[in-house]
């Protein structure tokens, strides 16, 4: 832990004048590089702490009969905070990933002390996303793309979950045709694993072994989607007028 600086907040990295230019490119190529790159290289301790923020998941096997439908929307609204919690646990894991640093299983548990913080500003933008889309889809899907920085804007650089908005909006302005394309794939991967789960056509009974498949799926799903948050943020953060 002693070699932790005091403040969360990331250095900038000093970049030559001639590549100043070249900074202002947000590349989506290179983000989901780094990002594969990120998380295959620590695989089993991103995996491993997204597997156990799911696990709680599991109970819903060994309640009694529900009605129809109801197994099915508990696991996808419960999914919904385990992700935000993904996210706290690995961003800060990939930040110090970034710098040469490596990160241990129980840091990455302890990095969930920002979860509070996150799961708020995770139901304010979805709430608000939520919203939109109930007036039109694309106003939805576009708050979505702008918010897309907020969740490690808010463990990286503290504050409240207004100037993380605030942040995030200002950190994507200008890319976010590129990074609506990283939110697509990210939602393509997430929506064909459900469909092919058959996790909308769920009975009222729902099986502990299809659950631990499930639930094992969805942790590598959530530990890569939560790097790719993080990566694209250190991309957003080094251009020139972030």
């Amino acid at each position: 832990m002693d070699r932790r600086t005091v403040s969360t907040a990331l250095p900038r990295p000093q970049r030559a004048p001639m590549r100043a230019a070249e900074a202002d490119d947000f590349s989506t190529v290179e983000v989901l590089a780094d990002s594969t790159r990120a998380w295959l290289t620590q695989l089993p301790a991103y995996g491993g702490i997204a597997l156990l923020l799911h696990a709680p998941l599991l109970f819903i096997a060994f309640v009694p009969p529900l009605p129809p439908g109801a197994a099915a929307a508990i696991l996808v609204v419960g999914e919904m905070f385990v992700a935000l919690l993904v996210k706290a646990a690995l961003t800060k894991a990939v930040s110090e990933a970034r710098r040469g640093l490596s990160s241990d299983f129980l840091e990455l548990v302890e990095a969930l002390k920002k979860a509070p913080a996150v799961v708020v500003l995770g139901t304010r933008i979805l709430g608000r996303a939520f919203v939109r889309s109930f007036l039109l889809l694309l106003p939805g899907l576009q708050y979505l793309v702008e918010m897309f920085a907020a969740v490690p804007a808010i463990v990286l650089e503290g504050g409240s979950t207004g100037s993380a908005l605030r942040r995030s909006q200002k950190l994507t302005d200008g890319v976010r045709r590129q990074v609506f394309a990283i939110c697509i794939l990210i939602w393509t991967v997430s929506l064909a694993l459900t469909l092919m789960s058959g996790l909308h056509n769920a009975r009222s009974e729902v099986s502990t072994t299809w659950m631990i498949v499930y639930l094992c799926t969805r942790a590598l799903d959530t530990s890569f989607a939560a790097v790719l948050s993080a990566t694209a943020y250190h991309h957003l953060s080094e251009r020139p007028d972030a």
